[in-house]
């Protein structure tokens, strides 16, 4: 059954396993917490809904909305469950790495040094910011650490990864500022 449902279908179960929501909230719930590590747009989700209702692993109830249409208000099966419960433990699916900076840092050489560490200052900024966020919902987070079981652990262990991905990043882009800088001035090298 999983291989027939595409991961945003799961992260869109994962939404619904914690609370029932209109298609409009499990958008808002994918902008926030679920993009530190999956994005998908509006549309994407409402196909995919479609797909899970097909699949019999959502369903949906309806109630006013705030224009002359009813919204539908979704929520996950048993079946759906047990899909995702099932999931979860599978390993990933192997996914093609693509990430544009490290492309361009494995041409780099082709680059003027100054206009690349321009850029990698630029990523470096993001990557702090980002930092920044994390750490101050990490604080809240350790004030009431979730146990395992808890629909928060799981945002939890997410905004773990999250902080150590955005710190390793902004390592990463120190160090090749720092390379940079020495190509641009090779006599710092020898003092």
């Amino acid at each position: 059954m999983s291989s027939t449902i595409p991961t945003l279908g799961f992260a869109i179960l994962a939404v619904l396993a914690q609370a029932d929501s209109t298609g409009y909230e499990i958008a808002s719930r994918m902008r926030h917490p679920v993009s530190r590590f999956w994005t998908a747009s509006h549309s994407q989700i409402h196909t995919d809904l479609r797909r899970l209702l097909a699949a019999g692993l959502v369903g949906y109830t309806t109630a006013p909305g705030p224009g002359p249409q009813e919204k539908k208000i979704y929520s996950i099966t048993g079946e759906g469950l047990d899909a995702l419960r099932a999931w979860v433990t599978e390993p990933p699916r192997p996914q093609p790495e693509r990430d544009e900076l490290v492309l361009k840092t494995y041409a780099a050489w082709l680059a003027d040094p100054v206009a690349l560490s321009e850029m990698f200052r630029t990523a470096l900024r993001h990557h702090e910011e980002r930092l920044a966020e994390y750490e101050a919902t990490w604080a809240d987070v350790e004030q009431d650490m979730p146990a395992f079981g808890s629909p928060r652990f799981g945002n939890m262990a997410a905004l773990r990864c999250g902080l150590t991905y955005e710190r390793h990043r902004a390592d990463w882009c120190r160090w090749m500022i720092d390379q940079l800088s020495r190509s641009l001035n090779p006599s710092c090298e020898a003092s």
